[in-house]
Formats: structure tokens, sequence, C-alpha cells
């Protein structure tokens, strides 16, 4: 085979960009060549270990469709852990949205509301600790769902891009309810809710997906309103990422109306970046804000901006 050379050459230097480059163009061809048990274990060392973890998960994408059953199944295991290290690195882990209570002094806060304690204290002839008003700053409990819009334009590179965004909404929201539909001419409920989901599991689920279809957004939103209707918080807020192109299932906005909170990331999947009216209407339907990310490889920021 004219591609064994460079696919053995690229392995040695650790070069997943031209690696990752020949898997798009023909993944099978590559898988065949990966047929060889010794230069498949190679292959899957050599991407664990690779400087650029993003063209290493990219060639790891890109050969699913040419491995057998066997191997593709081991390829997806080192796939999702180098995209849960790379969401892990964009998400910044542990940084948490928080809400803000006033409380009498505790050690270990240090925050302390001058204007509180000072109208406490103004007319007492002494003070205690009890009478320092401080800043008390709690995770925030909010209901957050995410749609993502996978029919026909969401292919290749963008599909790999969306599922990193979805991890790193699950490291930054550890601890919060959340739930993440996929969407084309069908809904799918990829994690409830209310069920809690190791970030490993919901991504192997996400990387199941195939894109494809007609984009049914009313469907959708139908189903994020199902989501959103369980007592989980009392803050609720959802986040559609689609280029807006509406082809089956009628007329979006009524729904978008029945949310709380629904914020419109627009995304260019298709030619000409998207139907512009349509997210900017959804958006204020659903009053929320409408993002446009020139980029996709943008998303996972634009959906960290959003859950601050």
């Amino acid at each position: 085979m004219k591609a064994l050379p460079l696919v053995r050459e690229g392995i040695s230097a650790y070069d997943f960009h031209s690696l990752s480059r020949l898997a798009e163009m023909d993944p099978k061809t590559i898988g065949e060549i990966l047929e060889d048990p010794e230069l498949y274990m190679r292959a899957l060392k050599a991407s664990e270990n690779a400087s650029s973890k993003w063209a290493a998960a990219l060639f790891l994408f890109n050969i699913q469709g040419g491995l057998g059953e066997a191997k593709r199944k081991v390829a997806k295991s080192v796939l999702v852990k180098l995209l849960m290290q790379l969401a892990s690195q964009i998400s910044g882990r542990g940084i948490r949205s928080t809400e803000r209570f006033l409380t009498s002094y505790k050690p270990g806060l240090e925050e302390v509301d001058l204007e509180e304690t000072l109208d406490g204290i103004i007319s007492k002839p002494s003070i205690s600790y009890d009478d320092i008003i401080v800043v008390d700053r709690r995770p925030k409990k909010r209901g957050i769902l995410l749609i993502l819009d996978t029919s026909n334009s969401m292919y290749r590179e963008k599909m790999l891009i969306a599922v990193l965004a979805i991890g790193v909404m699950a490291y930054r929201l550890r601890g919060e309810n959340y739930a993440i539909i996929a969407f084309n001419s069908e809904g799918r409920l990829l994690k409830p809710i209310e069920r809690e989901m190791e970030t490993g599991e919901l991504l192997d689920r996400v990387l199941e997906i195939r894109a494809g279809g007609c984009t049914n957004l009313n469907k959708a939103l139908e189903m994020g309103l199902e989501q959103l209707s369980k007592n989980v918080a009392h803050e609720k807020v959802a986040i559609l990422v689609t280029d807006g192109w509406v082809t089956a299932g009628g007329s979006p906005f009524a729904n978008a109306a029945k949310y709380p909170r629904l914020h419109v990331i627009q995304v260019p999947m298709g030619v000409g970046g998207g139907d512009t009216e349509t997210c900017l209407r959804l958006a204020r339907e659903g009053r929320g804000k409408r993002i446009f990310v020139k980029d996709f490889r943008e998303l996972p920021r634009a959906i960290i901006e959003i859950l601050r």
C-alpha cells in the first residue's frame, strides 16, 4: 500500500497532523494498515504520548469508521481519555459559578461586607464576632440544558469539537444538574438532567452519534422543555448550538418562548454561516442572548462564557 510508509513514518515521528489528514481522506485504507497488531499498538501508544493531544484525538476519531469492532472500541477508549484531558484543561476545572450569601463571621470566611457590618454596629456600644457580616460564596445550583444540532452540516472535525465542548461543559458543571440533547431529524437524550454520569461515559455516548439528517429544532426544544420541567433547581438555563437552518418539524419559536432562559450559539456549520434571523429570534423569544462563533473551534469557550 502506498500509504503504509507514510503511516509508519507518521507514527514514529508522532506526526498526528499528517496522520489525521490521511485518516480523514481514506479511513478504510488506514484501518486496513492498522490491522497489523504491532503497528496498531504503536499508533495507540503514540497517541497517548503525543504533544498535540488534539491532533492525536482527531486521528483516532477519523479512523473509527475503518477499524474492526474490537480495535475500534480500544481506539475509542484512548480517544475518550485524550478528550477528557483536553476538556479538563479548557474548562478551568474547579472553577464554579457561585451564589453570594451574607452571614455572621465564621473562620475561613474573610470577605467582609462593610456596609452591612457598619449598619449593624453603628449604634452598639460594643461589638462581637457575630456583628461582623461576611460573604459566604457557595456553589450555585442550576439546571442546565445543552441542545446540540447534529444534522447534515455537522461533519468530521466539527463533530469532534462538539464532543470536546460537551466534555468541557461536564467538567464545569460537576455537582450541578444538566442534560444533553442531540438532534437532527429526531432528538436523542444523551444525559437526563437528574442522572449523574461520569464524563467518560458521557463522551463515549456522544461519540456514537453520526451526523446527518434534517434539522428538527422544534422537536429538540420540546424534549428540552420536558427535561427542564423537572424539579432539580430554581435557576434553569438552556444553551442551543445550531446554525439556525430549520428543515423539519415546523416553527420552533412558540416552544422557544416557553423557556425561562434560552441562549443561542450560532455556529458556522453550513454554507453562509447559517440563518442569523432565526438564531436572533430564538434568543429573543427565549429571553437569552445570541452568540455568533466565527470559528467552530471557539465553541467550548462560548459555552464557558455562558456558564460563568
